[in-house]
């Protein structure tokens, strides 16, 4: 393992065992930064490059204490709205029926409002495509919404929960 000074920030790489392949070939990268939203937080990369497998991290390290954020989306300059979502952070969209809770292997991303929409379009999207009867329509309508939604038609209230407070919504302005 080596240690690079970069503008204060720590930066560590290193060979690990690739889970995929099983040989000591994943090159590891962490980078402690201060990260604008996010606050403190340790950035990891992964990638072998004998059988492709890769990752990337966003781990906070502070706690800010619970915090909940709302912005409304009117359409327009709203869906460029910065979301920082940490890998604790939950991600409601009332109007629409729309959660994305932390699973077993939560990841945090940084996107925004319209970037959200869209992972939520690809699966209503994926739904409607192998579900059956009332399931099958309920997907398509989804589907519809979430459409409306991302063409301004359709406005929404974006709201994230997050236990550790390290989410945010940046508005554009």
């Amino acid at each position: 393992m080596r240690l690079v000074a970069m503008e204060k920030k720590e930066h560590f790489s290193y060979k690990a065992i690739c889970p995929g392949c099983g040989e000591e070939t994943l090159a590891v990268e962490e980078l402690y930064d201060e990260i604008p939203g996010l606050g403190k937080a340790v950035l990891v990369s992964m990638y072998c490059p004998k059988c492709g497998v890769s990752a990337y991290h966003e781990i906070p390290l502070e706690n800010r204490g619970i915090r909940r954020v709302e912005f409304r989306v009117s359409g327009g300059k709203d869906l460029s709205a910065r979301v920082i979502r940490s890998p604790t952070g939950k991600i409601l969209i009332p109007e629409l029926g729309l959660e994305l809770s932390p699973g077993s292997r939560p990841v945090g991303f940084v996107t925004n409002v319209e970037g959200v929409l869209q992972r939520f379009l690809e699966v209503a999207e994926q739904l409607a495509g192998i579900e059956e009867g009332p399931k099958r329509e309920e997907a398509e309508m989804a589907v519809k919404r979430i459409r409306s939604a991302m063409g301004g038609i359709l406005p929404f209230t974006i709201i994230i929960e997050d236990d550790l407070g390290n989410s945010a919504i940046i508005p554009p302005e």
